[in-house]
């Protein structure tokens, strides 16, 4: 194999290892310290802005509210409230799971199924779940079935629309194989 001329300009002498090593300049990974550093800052921009303001209901400050925050957990109140909302969210998405599950049949079992979801779908799945927030309000007051509403809103559509496109994208010869085998659908 033949080799190029290399220019004269381009050549340089062999230079010897330096003793210092190679990673002694670089700076060690610290991300944990750079994220302790920007929460440090929120939070003492945040402590600036409620100082400045000086009104509690608007805008309480972060050492008030590590402190109110610390005593929930100290006198066990705030572990209430969490289990609490934690049973309404899976409420919630049960409900919303089941729901789905229910449409996702009706629209796979028969074209008036596809099409009434498809009309559903297209109506209620662009409507954000906080703009359905004040009609459930009305309908259902403050209480766990305005959450209730919201939070199926927000499982049942995507659920249903992301199943029943699951089960229409399944290729025609596997669903010839799958018959054959007597499954149903």
């Amino acid at each position: 194999m033949l080799n190029p001329p290399v220019r004269p300009e381009y050549v340089l002498d062999a230079v010897a290892p330096s003793k210092v090593p190679a990673d002694a300049f670089t700076l060690p990974d610290l991300g944990w310290l750079r994220k302790l550093g920007m929460l440090l800052v929120i939070a003492i921009i945040w402590e600036g802005l409620a100082r400045w303001f000086d009104n509690d209901l608007l805008l309480p400050g972060a050492l008030q509210t590590g402190k109110a925050f610390a005593a929930g957990l100290a006198s066990g109140e705030l572990w209430g409230y969490v289990s609490v909302s934690l049973q309404v969210l899976s409420q919630g998405f049960t409900l919303g799971v089941l729901g789905a599950f229910l449409l996702t049949w009706l629209a796979t079992s028969s074209k008036l199924g596809r099409e009434l979801i498809d009309t559903l779908a297209s109506m209620f799945n662009p409507l954000p779940a906080i703009a359905l927030l004040p009609l459930a309000l009305l309908w259902f007051g403050l209480g766990k079935g305005s959450l209730l509403m919201v939070l199926v809103h927000s499982v049942l559509w995507p659920l249903t629309l992301n199943a029943t496109a699951g089960f229409r994208s399944v290729p025609d010869t596997l669903r010839m194989a799958g018959r054959n085998y007597g499954l149903g659908g």
